[in-house]
């Protein structure tokens, strides 16, 4: 080697060498194609769709049917809320009639008691009774025109 080559800022290609062809190898030979179901992926997604919409449409009816339900459950409970409300209006008119003085008479006389025309009363903090404090004897009509 020279030193000319080594200040040479050029550098100077490698001779080529010689290409060899590469071996040719036979191909294989060729396998038939699968024939690829084409329309398969269309029916499943077209089967995806309908049942997608088929859920739905049940969905939606047996949301439709419990709200139906429950509207006419709503209209007994109400209708049922009104009859009680009657009954109590009865309940509370026929405890006013019973609570009535004039009906309360009646009972006292059924029972035997007699009015008393003198009053009596009672002192709490001495105990003394405050008025007549002898029996009354009388005549008690009772419903019917029987006296005692």
């Amino acid at each position: 080697m020279s030193t000319a080559f080594a200040f040479d800022p050029v550098r100077r290609p490698a001779p080529a060498r010689p290409v060899e062809a590469a071996p040719v190898v036979a191909a294989p030979p060729l396998a038939a194609p699968r024939a690829l179901p084409v329309a398969r992926p269309k029916v499943v997604a077209a089967a995806a769709v309908l049942g997608g919409a088929v859920c739905v449409v049940v969905a939606q009816l047996l949301l439709s049917i419990g709200t139906a339900n429950g509207a006419y459950r709503l209209a007994e409970l109400e209708q049922r809320s009104d009859v009680l409300t009657r009954q109590q209006q009865v309940q509370a008119e026929s405890l006013q009639a019973l609570a009535a003085p004039q009906h309360l008479a009646a009972q006292a006389a059924a029972l035997g008691m007699v009015p008393d025309d003198s009053a009596a009363y009672l002192d709490a903090r001495t105990g003394r009774v405050l008025g007549s404090t002898e029996a009354t004897f009388g005549t008690v009509r009772h419903p019917g025109g029987i006296t005692r």
